[in-house]
């Protein structure tokens, strides 16, 4: 029998003998189609991951370059230019400490926060105009006895830099034949400031409380045996400590010439703790710490030379918590106590 357009259902119906097929499945995504099926990866554009790294890396040793480079002659926060050959000529003729040095050094500076810096307190200027602002604390002092000879064994501190120098300055004094030194005074609370003090007759010799240097633990009075403190200065051990003090980084904080800038008399016997470097470049140039730090204010920077290696020293305020130190220097930094801050890098 011949269907017909009404009988349309015998046409589309499975015959009952033909095999079923499978139920279509949902695609395995997971699984990578072969043969006429795979598909070509897609190109991606633009430049790959790895290319941009190099160009940034690049990009960056060309900013460097030219922040290091630029030759600006004038010193600001990213870093300064040392001329060591206008420092020069405040030096005698017949001594150059720059031999061999072009015109121009540049420093390259990187900020740090004041939190993350380690204050020496090396070069803290304390007068009768600069009361102590950060005074030492317990574990910043050191009993003098028995690493050196001192008048009285209980109640003598120093800070440990102030005391190693100590114990080497007198080491090498035995070693030369001078007579036995002690330290007659080292750290002072301001309760025994303040008892020395008195009503301030004494004031030529004495700081006020608060005002003494003996109270950061970096000054020693230093005496010799049979001999008296004012003595000091006519005696060879007296004078052997004035010559070679600043090889310890000591030195001598009132001499006669300076009364008239440190507001103290002529005190042979009171030596204070600075730094090696920095005592070298004041001996060398007879200035008091008044004018060590006015100079290095003044000029916001200096530069010497001592044992062949070249020394920076610099004046730097702190701007919003932050301040700038050598990059690839180096350094030791001291709080001036006027508010800004001493650098000295090698």
């Amino acid at each position: 029998m011949q269907p017909t357009r009404g009988n349309r259902r015998d046409i589309y119906e499975r015959p009952e003998n033909l095999p079923r097929y499978r139920e279509a499945r949902p695609p395995n995504r997971n699984r990578r189609p072969t043969g006429p099926q795979r598909r070509r990866p897609r190109r991606r554009r633009g430049l790959s991951r790895k290319t941009l790294a190099v160009l940034l890396l690049l990009a960056t040793a060309i900013i460097i370059v030219i922040m290091v480079f630029s030759g600006n002659p004038e010193p600001y926060n990213g870093y300064i230019t040392a001329r060591p050959d206008q420092e020069a000529q405040e030096y005698p003729h017949d001594y150059n400490p720059y031999p061999g040095y072009t015109p121009s050094t540049i420093i390259p500076l990187t900020s740090v926060p004041l939190s993350g810096i380690s204050d020496t307190g090396y070069l803290a200027l304390i007068n009768r105009q600069h009361a102590i602002q950060n005074k030492p604390s317990s574990y910043q002092l050191y009993g003098a006895f028995p690493t050196v000879a001192v008048s009285r064994i209980d109640g003598m501190y120093l800070h440990p830099s102030a005391l190693r120098a100590v114990a080497e300055m007198f080491s090498a004094a035995r070693q030369e034949d001078i007579a036995a030194f002690f330290v007659s005074s080292g750290f002072r609370s301001y309760d025994a400031q303040a008892y020395i003090y008195g009503d301030g007759s004494n004031s030529d010799f004495v700081q006020p409380p608060g005002h003494s240097e003996h109270h950061t633990g970096l000054a020693a009075d230093i005496l010799a045996p049979g001999i008296g403190m004012m003595q000091m200065a006519e005696s060879p051990e007296g004078e052997w400590l004035a010559a070679n003090s600043y090889r310890y980084g000591l030195i001598l904080r009132y001499p006669e010439h300076a009364t008239h800038i440190t507001g103290i008399a002529f005190e042979p016997w009171h030596f204070r703790y600075v730094g090696r470097a920095h005592a070298y470049y004041m001996k060398r140039n007879n200035l008091v710490l008044e004018e060590y730090i006015a100079k290095i204010h003044t000029s916001g920077y200096i530069i010497f030379e001592k044992a062949g290696q070249t020394h920076y020293v610099m004046h730097k305020t702190p701007q919003d918590g932050m301040i700038y130190v050598p990059y690839d220097l180096e350094f030791l930094i001291s709080a001036d106590n006027k508010g800004g801050f001493i650098i000295i890098a090698w």
